[in-house]
């Protein structure tokens, strides 16, 4: 098959070349995000998975997306300008409002379910509580740190404001990392978003949502972390 997709590639490559394979690493619990920067193979290994089925999979979905006439954007492709606006446009806002929605809901079911799944909720209560403090002002320091720099180098290209770049990139995919931790720990809490038997239909709406939201978060810290960035680390 030409142009396959073959262990050696990076994960956030792949993602690149064919959006679909983010379900598919999904799936897997294979971290495309902060692991982007990862080969397939090593993310295999990782998780003790057999290659050749995989690999398998993911050719096979890709040929069939090469051959769909699917209209889609290539990031790395894209003006970095027009990307951020993007990034903080379409996943920033969908952050702030979905913690905001979570939040009120979150106390409610710890309040009214308490006393029967007071272990599990007092656990996601406090991760969720984190997160949301973690989340929030990293974003704000994106917006007022980093996107302006990125604005400034693309008006001015000095090497000055092109280093302040590569040291707050630094510090954000450090950031990426803590979230994407505090997510794998509330995957295992609730069972990967699956509410106790008989909750109630706010406490299922409270993990859809969180589920959600991980799930964004994973496409916007890939498009930061394997494209944006890598647009000024690798100059």
């Amino acid at each position: 098959m030409a142009n396959n997709i073959n262990v050696n590639q990076k994960l956030g490559e792949i993602v690149s070349i064919f959006p679909g394979s983010a379900e598919i690493f999904q799936k897997y619990k294979i971290d495309y995000c902060c692991g982007g920067h990862d080969s397939l193979k090593e993310a295999l290994d990782d998780k003790g998975l057999a290659h050749e089925n995989i690999v398998k999979e993911l050719n096979d979905e890709y040929e069939e997306f090469k051959n769909s006439n699917t209209n889609y954007k290539d990031w790395r492709n894209e003006d970095p300008i027009v990307l951020m606006k993007h990034i903080q446009h379409v996943h920033h806002d969908y952050t702030y409002k979905t913690l905001s929605e979570i939040d009120p809901l979150m106390r409610k079911i710890l309040k009214v379910h308490f006393k029967h799944n007071s272990e599990e909720l007092l656990k996601v209560h406090k991760l969720f509580g984190t997160l949301k403090i973690e989340l929030e002002e990293h974003l704000i320091k994106e917006e007022e740190n980093l996107f302006p720099l990125i604005e400034q180098y693309e008006k001015a290209k000095d090497e000055e404001t092109l280093k302040a770049i590569r040291k707050f990139i630094k510090e954000t995919e450090d950031e990426h990392d803590t979230a994407g931790d505090i997510f794998k720990k509330l995957e295992e809490i609730t069972r990967d978003f699956k509410a106790p038997e008989g909750a109630c239909t706010t406490f299922q709406l409270v993990y859809t949502k969180i589920d959600a939201l991980e799930k964004d978060i994973f496409t916007h810290i890939y498009l930061e972390n394997s494209v944006l960035f890598n647009m000024y680390m690798d100059r």
